[in-house]
């Protein structure tokens, strides 16, 4: 059996959504709870230096991400710096007008 849902005209997803400017040095960014230390996206980064995430909804609330950038070294060069961490990231919530 087949049920019709009816989606109002201005739906929004109640999701959260993250944009990162990342360093070009960077080689993985890692997206954590930082209350559970929950691994929320994790990803090697490429020559494309901003990234778009999508987080439940909790996130959009609080701030309750924490973003961690790895630099492991790029084209057999050592690494810039081992780390950058930043704390009490809130994504942004998906639709909403700024």
């Amino acid at each position: 059996m087949f049920r019709y849902k009816q989606i109002q005209p201005h739906y929004v997803q109640n999701i959260g959504l993250l944009e990162l400017d990342l360093d070009p040095n960077a080689t993985r960014v890692l997206v954590q709870n930082r209350n559970t230390q929950e691994v929320i996206w994790h990803g090697r980064v490429t020559s494309i230096t901003v990234v778009t995430i999508t987080t439940p909804l909790d996130y959009t609330v609080d701030a309750n991400l924490t973003v961690t950038l790895f630099d492991d070294g790029k084209l057999d060069l050592p690494p810039q710096y081992n780390a950058e961490i930043i704390d009490r990231v809130q994504a942004a919530l998906l639709g909403a007008t700024q």
